[in-house]
């Protein structure tokens, strides 16, 4: 059964970027590649990849993935807004950044799963974002994921 997933940014550089790189970002990469049910959720304007490549620019590894991605069609478009409550909601907690809205309104318009490493989503514990975490996941009903636990799921 094929499943849309938003792979957020820092989960790509903090694999692939030498200077940033985190193993258990690298396993959740690798756990997304091997199960060929995958599909990366992108948003239908092309925000999510503009903003991969402005952070992974130049990236051998990247773009031999991304290629991967495509002749596997393993891509597919999601709207990415969120309704207007959902959104205010949001900024209410402090989850502000139109970029990371983005990324959780195409995975609301997906398979309701996020690959995060943003402290913004409050998966590590972080205090101030707990709010966020608490409503992603109650209200939303999003699987909000670190690397470490996607790639747990397929040990």
């Amino acid at each position: 059964m094929q499943q849309r997933i938003v792979l957020d940014t820092n989960i790509w550089v903090k694999a692939i970027i030498d200077e940033e790189y985190d193993l258990f970002c690298d396993d959740a990469l690798n756990s997304f590649f091997q199960n060929r049910e995958y599909r990366l959720a992108l948003d239908y304007q092309g925000e999510i990849e503009r903003e991969y490549r402005d952070n992974i620019r130049g990236n051998r590894r990247f773009e031999i993935r991304m290629k991967q991605l495509e002749r596997e069609n393993r891509k597919c478009w999601a709207d990415s807004t969120l309704d207007r409550k959902q959104e205010m909601d949001l900024i209410k907690y402090g989850f502000h950044e139109k970029e990371d809205h983005i990324f959780v309104g195409t995975a609301m318009h997906s398979d309701k799963i996020i690959v995060t490493e943003d402290s913004d989503y409050g998966v590590h514990g972080e205090l101030q974002a707990q709010q966020v975490s608490i409503y992603m996941k109650e209200q939303m009903g999003l699987s909000v994921l670190t690397g470490r636990q996607f790639a747990a799921l397929h040990k």
